[in-house]
């Protein structure tokens, strides 16, 4: 049996399925070889299609992932990049879902394929899940120069105003559908422990991406807090905020 080069140590079927998604938009020829052994890929896993599509056409698609809220932010945090995708001829579409896996090599021959896609004429790789747009410089530096696999790398973690709480933080994840595993919420967060709540989050994004899972009702104690944290688990696939389940926890009072 070979040694997985991406491994999951902590691994244990959640039953769930990892759901795998990102568009290389850009202007690439009509046919194309990718060197499997230089971008370290045994091609799309089965279970994942790669599409290609004339941009064009896709921009009428409801999940066009340039255009809508998702749209708006890539246009007012890159808006060089934003233009320069918009720009293209081709869009490829990776999509698919696969059982919770036992390594994830699946991620890493992924990872390869996109960024032999960036380097063929490749403009820019949109992650939704992350709601993330790349340049190809990006890309690689990010997810290819290294073969070490850093779940921080494939996770966003997200800090914005809780409007549930005055004054309060809310510290969230995106991406851990990729793992079939659930996001991490974090609410009610002081501002001056924000800092805290995302180390807090990090540590869950690995154990998880390394296939542990956290049970329902774990309780979650934080040196120099005075009560401690119940975490649960709440949410649904469709939930806009995470596009997935997620570990709900309530920072103490």
């Amino acid at each position: 049996m070979t040694t997985p080069h991406w491994p999951r140590p902590q691994w244990r079927d959640s039953g769930a399925r990892a759901f795998l998604l990102w568009f290389v938009f850009g202007d690439f020829a009509d046919d194309f070889r990718i060197d499997a052994a230089r971008y370290r890929t045994r091609g799309a896993p089965a279970g994942i299609d790669v599409m290609r599509y004339a941009h064009a056409s896709f921009r009428a698609w409801d999940g066009y992932p340039l255009g809508g809220t998702m749209g708006t932010l890539f246009e007012s945090e890159k808006p060089v990049l934003f233009a320069r995708a918009g720009a293209t001829r081709d869009c490829l579409m990776l999509r698919g879902e696969v059982a919770d896996p036992e390594d994830l090599d699946g991620l890493r021959d992924l990872v390869g394929t996109i960024t032999a896609l960036v380097d063929l004429g490749g403009a820019a790789v949109v992650d939704p899940q992350m709601l993330s747009l790349f340049d190809p410089a990006e890309w690689r530096t990010r997810f290819f120069t290294s073969d070490e696999f850093v779940a921080r790398n494939h996770v966003a973690i997200l800090e914005s105003e809780d409007d549930s709480a005055f004054n309060r933080r809310w510290i969230h994840t995106r991406g851990m559908r990729k793992f079939a595993r659930p996001d991490v919420g974090i609410w009610n967060v002081p501002p001056e422990y924000a800092g805290h709540a995302g180390q807090l989050a990090d540590r869950f994004v690995e154990f998880q991406a390394l296939g542990g899972i956290v049970e329902d009702g774990r309780e979650i104690v934080v040196e120099g807090l005075p009560a401690s944290m119940r975490m649960e688990h709440a949410g649904s696939l469709g939930d806009p905020e995470f596009n997935n389940v997620h570990l709900a926890i309530r920072w103490p009072d």
